[in-house]
C-alpha cells in the first residue's frame, strides 16, 4: 500500500512539473506570435503538443492508480475528500502541497491558454490582412526584374 501512495505522489509531482514545462513553453512562445516566426511557432506548437501528450499519459496512470487504490480501501483521494487521513504525516504534508501546487499552476496554466488562444485569434486575423494585401495588390506591381551583375547595371549613361 504504501508503494502505491508513494508512486501516487510521485505522479502527482509529474503532472506538476509538466504543468510548469507547459505554462514556461506557452509564455515563451508569445514572441514567436508577435513576430510571426514560422519556424518558432512550428517548434514551440511540437513542444506543446509532446507535453500535452505526456499529461494525458500522466493523467490515465493517476486514473488508474486511484481505481486501484479505491479498491484496495484507500478512501480520501482528491476527487473523494481529504486525503491527509489515508496517508503518513509526512506523506500527507507532501500531498497537500503538491495539491496545492497543483491548484496554482492550473489556474495559471488556463489562463495562459486564453491569452494564447486570443493571440492566435489576432495572428490568424494579421495574416488573413496581410493575404488580402497581396491578393488585391498583386496585379498592381511589376514582377521585379532580376538584375545581372550589380545594384548600378542600366545606370551608366
Amino acid at each position: 500500500m504504501k508503494r502505491e501512495t508513494q508512486h501516487y505522489l510521485e505522479l502527482l509531482e509529474r503532472r506538476l512539473t509538466t504543468l510548469q514545462l507547459l505554462a514556461t513553453e506557452l509564455n515563451e512562445s508569445c514572441s514567436a506570435y508577435v513576430t510571426l516566426d514560422l519556424r518558432a511557432m512550428h517548434s514551440h506548437t511540437a513542444r506543446q503538443e509532446s507535453l500535452c501528450t505526456e499529461l494525458r499519459m500522466v493523467d490515465t496512470e493517476l486514473q488508474a492508480l486511484q481505481e486501484r487504490l479505491r479498491t484496495a480501501g484507500v478512501q480520501g483521494l482528491p476527487e473523494i475528500g481529504p486525503a491527509e487521513a489515508q496517508f503518513d504525516p509526512a506523506a500527507a504534508r507532501q500531498l497537500h502541497l503538491l495539491l496545492g501546487g497543483l491548484k496554482v499552476i492550473q489556474a495559471d496554466v488556463r489562463r495562459l491558454s486564453r491569452v494564447h488562444s486570443e493571440l492566435l485569434r489576432r495572428s490568424r486575423r494579421s495574416v488573413n490582412v496581410l493575404l488580402n494585401f497581396l491578393a488585391h495588390c498583386s496585379g498592381t506591381y511589376p514582377t521585379p526584374l532580376l538584375r545581372a551583375q550589380g545594384p548600378f547595371v542600366g545606370l551608366e549613361k
